[in-house]
């Protein structure tokens, strides 16, 4: 995980400056670790007598991931989530199913990244991705499958 000093000159290396909103997300995030939802940022500021309003960490964290910073991620039942971006990068499962989070490496990312490339020529920035679908555990159990598919 990168450290606040080592993100913070990341962020003047870009040419960009580190405000005191922008430093107490950073602080927050690299204090929490992980996938953190809005609430749990907002919870934690609060704690450290930090009074933002939540437009602000919105817009802080726009700007993070607009740098490469950080990754928001929907995880579904887990809802919209923040995370600073992991070297290396790594993606989720995430099962519809019983809510079940599977860490992936981001290795199987990089034939996707490759055909886009090739075949449209597109470079996609895939930081943080998460894929939906059917656990094991679950696939053993009988399921409604019409509940999986949006075929719409």
């Amino acid at each position: 995980m990168q450290t606040k000093e080592a993100i913070i000159t990341q962020i003047k290396g870009q040419g960009e400056r580190v405000t005191l909103p922008r430093q107490a997300v950073i602080d927050a995030l690299c204090h929490l670790g992980g996938h953190q939802t809005m609430r749990t940022l907002q919870s934690h500021l609060i704690e450290q007598g930090v009074d933002m309003p939540e437009s602000t960490v919105y817009r802080v964290l726009q700007w993070l991931k607009d740098l490469g910073i950080v990754a928001q991620t929907d995880l579904g039942q887990s809802g919209i989530t923040y995370e600073l971006v992991s070297t290396p990068p790594h993606h989720h499962l995430v099962c519809l199913i019983c809510g079940t989070v599977q860490a992936i490496e981001d290795t199987l990312m990089q034939p996707v990244r490759d055909e886009l490339s090739a075949q449209h020529g597109f470079l996609p920035r895939i930081d943080h991705m998460a894929f939906f679908g059917i656990c094991q555990s679950c696939q053993a159990q009988p399921f409604d499958r019409r509940n999986i598919h949006d075929d719409e």
